[in-house]
């Protein structure tokens, strides 16, 4: 099996100061309740430009084989070995792989722990703090001592280690044509609810069926797709309603040279009713689009097809 390319891009983690407790005046012993907060926030645009910018930097030293004109994505993140990484970091770094939201996500988390100051004595807390680009995590580690951290115990470098793959976009579109269900190609696109992806279900007509052709390469990936709906046929294109009699449906694919958000997956959304908002039923909280009801001005259901949107970062 062929390796992946690996790449590390530089974290800092260090102890915050929470919490000073001063009890050495005091020969009783005293139980503090303090409240912390344990958070994450994670900005997939910031984290990406800083993997794209030392992934170029490495293939352009040689040090790293990468192909020219293609965005690589994360597919492992990793903190350096010897590095106590917590559930809160590991969770984060998970959300650096596979399909990126735009926009800030975030958590955050109240929590309650009691201490016992012995008499005569001091209690300092630290939180531990994971900082790296688009990344900021308090986890839970806290860290007791009763005389302060000098500088150099207090913060340190941390390498997310990044194992990369090439991401696909859709470049295109084939129309598959069928006399029966059975011909149906295997890479089809398919319904979201489950329902028939036969373009021309309830025609008795032609099976036509759609079929994303995919790239590595971000200059060939395409931005949306318009539907066009004629009554003059079009022979750059491949009808969607063939065999019905009626108007000449046709898919123009359509590339944006001024855009960085390109499609990536795509899926027919057949509803009974009209979808005013699909960004509410397809993929939510992710980038996305949709052409118009490809039924429109014949009988059927209503039938869409959207597509997600990724962001590319091209070497």
């Amino acid at each position: 099996m062929t390796s992946k390319p690996t790449i590390a891009i530089k974290a800092r983690s260090a102890w915050e100061l929470i919490s000073d407790y001063d009890n050495r005046e005091n020969a009783n012993e005293v139980t503090i309740t303090f409240d912390f907060v344990t958070s994450g926030s994670y900005i997939s645009a910031m984290f990406n430009e800083a993997v794209a910018s030392e992934a170029r930097k490495l293939a352009e030293s040689g040090s790293v084989q990468l192909e020219s004109g293609v965005s690589y994505g994360p597919i492992t993140a990793s903190t350096q070995a010897g590095y106590q990484m917590s559930s809160e970091i590991n969770t984060m770094l998970e959300n650096t792989i596979g399909e990126q939201p735009e926009g800030i996500v975030s958590w955050d988390k109240k929590v309650t722990e009691g201490y016992t100051v012995h008499a005569y004595s001091r209690l300092i807390l630290y939180q531990r703090h994971f900082y790296g680009p688009g990344i900021s995590v308090q986890d839970s580690s806290i860290l007791l001592d009763d005389v302060p951290l000098n500088a150099a115990d207090a913060e340190e470098e941390v390498l997310i280690n990044i194992e990369l793959e090439p991401k696909s976009f859709i470049s295109g579109i084939q129309v598959v044509y069928g006399d029966q269900a059975s011909d149906a190609p295997d890479d089809r696109v398919g319904d979201w609810f489950g329902g028939s992806d036969n373009i021309n279900y309830g025609f008795d007509a032609k099976f036509v069926w759609l079929v994303p052709v995919y790239t590595t390469q971000v200059s060939e990936a395409l931005t949306n797709f318009d539907l066009i709906i004629q009554d003059q046929e079009d022979s750059r294109y491949n009808d969607l309603a063939a065999g019905t009699g009626g108007n000449y449906r046709y898919l123009i694919p359509v590339r944006q040279n001024n855009q960085d958000l390109f499609i990536s997956k795509l899926t027919l959304v057949r509803s009974a009713s009209s979808l005013d908002d699909l960004f509410n039923v397809t993929w939510p909280g992710l980038p996305q689009g949709a052409t118009g009801n490809i039924n429109a001005g014949r009988e059927g259901t209503y039938l869409y097809l959207s597509r997600q949107l990724q962001r590319a970062y091209a070497l």
